[in-house]
């Protein structure tokens, strides 16, 4: 490897499969940043993927990746690892991020590497659920997988957590729009009870599988997602997301990707006020990733409504649909919060040091017309 250097630059990528969100996006950035670096440089890139868990989180997407990607796996990974990370410049474990600062995610190089055998099996699944190629996955996190699956509660993450009884009425709505509408999970809390033909709740009725989790989520006409791990599946496909409830509301590595996010409402925990971003910013929470941080802020935490998430997906609809109109107002609002967001010392390292790329539901503007208030 050494020797090779002065010709071809050769690294080692630790695939961080044990975690589906990290192992998607930091996998995808990583392989999109050699080929933009072989596109413009002299010397090329070479990365060697390391598979080091030993129980993948999704066992399809290591096969997904070990076919195109140069891997290796077992004692000889963790040893090229564990050699290379004390050669300077070889190991990128320490900058594997699902953060896109550098818009790799826009490179028209998408992992396409499923097989004909696996392209007819995943349509085949569509035709029986008669989708007529037309449907969304639905992603709404509970503290159930990461219970189960650590074997210990969770809860620092409970503030990104959501009621999937809330979003009932939201599925059934795209439903009527002509969607089908698969609710995602491996492990959940509670099933979705709806009795809409075109709501499927995938995620308990015995439908689901490691192939169909990947392939739903490359191929899907949009996800409505609240910001985990699974939502890096269609990220890495390029598909149209649109995150609610999602927490922090200043979260880079959502707001570096070209989606629409509606947060969840912060109240004064002692006046029941709605807080704006001035607020959020100088109680120095607008990128907490902690419920314990949002409590010591005298910060109540409120789920988005079953009436505005039916609001929030019809807009996203008609945006895929193209039909949804902003007026001059969300515009305006529209730019000045991404101004504020991408030049605020609170928020921002150095001026664009995360680039904001996510624009937020013009319903959720509308709604509260203050939430910029203080702010220019």
């Amino acid at each position: 490897m050494r020797s090779l250097r002065p010709f071809v630059l050769i690294r080692v990528h630790k695939v961080h499969d044990w975690r589906i969100g990290h192992f998607a996006t930091n996998t995808e950035i990583t392989r999109l940043s050699d080929i933009v670096q072989n596109e413009n440089a002299r010397r090329k890139c070479v990365t060697i993927y390391y598979f080091g868990s030993k129980v993948s989180s999704n066992p399809f997407l290591t096969e997904f990746w070990q076919r195109e990607l140069p891997s290796v796996s077992g004692h000889w990974g963790w040893l090229l690892d564990h050699f290379s990370s004390r050669i300077a410049g070889m190991n990128t474990t320490s900058l594997s991020s699902p953060v896109d600062k550098s818009g790799l995610l826009k490179h028209d190089s998408i992992p396409n590497f499923f097989t004909r055998g696996e392209i007819n099996r995943g349509n085949k699944f569509l035709e029986n659920c008669q989708t007529n190629g037309k449907y969304i996955c639905l992603n709404v996190r509970d503290s159930e997988y990461l219970t189960r699956s650590r074997g210990r509660v969770m809860s620092h993450h409970d503030y990104r957590d959501s009621d999937i009884k809330t979003y009932v009425a939201a599925a059934e709505m795209l439903a009527e729009m002509g969607y089908t509408v698969f609710r995602m999970g491996a492990i959940v809390k509670e099933p979705l009870d709806s009795n809409h033909p075109r709501v499927i709740d995938y995620a308990t009725n015995g439908m689901r599988t490691e192939f169909l989790d990947v392939f739903l989520g490359a191929h899907c006409t949009l996800t409505i997602s609240v910001g985990s791990g699974w939502d890096s599946v269609p990220t890495i496909f390029r598909r149209p997301i649109m995150f609610v409830n999602q927490l922090p509301v200043f979260a880079p590595s959502a707001l570096t990707l070209p989606l629409v996010t509606y947060p969840k409402i912060l109240l004064d925990g002692q006046t029941g006020d709605t807080l704006n971003l001035e607020n959020l910013i100088d109680r120095e929470i607008a990128h907490r990733t902690n419920s314990q941080a949002y409590k010591d802020a005298g910060v109540e935490i409120r789920d988005l409504s079953p009436e505005e998430l039916v609001e929030a997906v019809t807009e996203m609809a008609q945006r895929v649909e193209g039909t949804f109109v902003e007026t001059p107002e969300q515009k305006e609002m529209q730019a000045k919060l991404k101004h504020i967001l991408s030049t605020h010392p609170k928020l921002q390292p150095s001026p664009n040091y995360y680039p904001i790329r996510a624009q937020f539901a013009s319903c959720f503007l509308s709604r509260f017309p203050n939430f910029l208030h203080g702010l220019s």
